[in-house]
């Protein structure tokens, strides 16, 4: 259908051409934003996945050099465990782990089998991961957490006269 006036046909045209412009670019815009929430979103969840893995074979390298301290120190009748100590860990058996094995986070025992003069319990903390280990009998259990902090909240302390 054409109108009898070619200025009216024309404005109309540019309207609707305009309109159909903005349309298109807000759904590529919207398709792009998608992109990038869902690129960022798997980015970060294959760099946590890797970093935890990482913190996993570190703690398992601390249990095996852990092994081999408490072997050295069987045959001069002693352990790596100490309940007084904070950490758990006899002094010398830190220095020792250390030789063997490059340590970046915190480790410490929280519990140890004094009858077969093994480790059975551990903790170890890099960053933003946790690993626990547990054994009991011939069962190895390892864990990694992720500690993610929801938020930091600070109070003053007002003393009441």
């Amino acid at each position: 259908m054409k109108l009898e006036k070619g200025n009216v046909w024309v404005e109309m045209n540019q309207e609707e051409l305009s309109r159909l412009r903005i349309i298109k670019f807000a759904k590529v815009l919207l398709i792009v934003v998608v992109a990038l929430i869902l690129g960022v979103a798997i980015f970060t969840f294959f760099r946590i996945r890797v970093n935890a893995k990482r913190a996993l074979r570190e703690a398992k390298d601390i249990r095996m050099a852990l092994r081999s301290a408490d072997i050295e120190m069987y045959a001069e009748s002693k352990s790596i465990y100490n309940p007084e100590r904070k950490n758990g860990i006899e002094d010398t058996v830190e220095e020792k782990v250390n030789s063997l094995v490059e340590v970046d986070g915190q480790y410490r025992i929280t519990s140890y089998s004094k009858k077969n003069h093994e480790l059975t319990g551990m903790t170890y903390r890099k960053g933003d991961y946790f690993v626990t280990f547990k054994k009991s009998g011939d069962n190895l259990e390892w864990k990694v957490d992720y500690l993610f902090n929801v938020y930091i909240f600070y109070e003053d302390d007002v003393a009441v006269d």
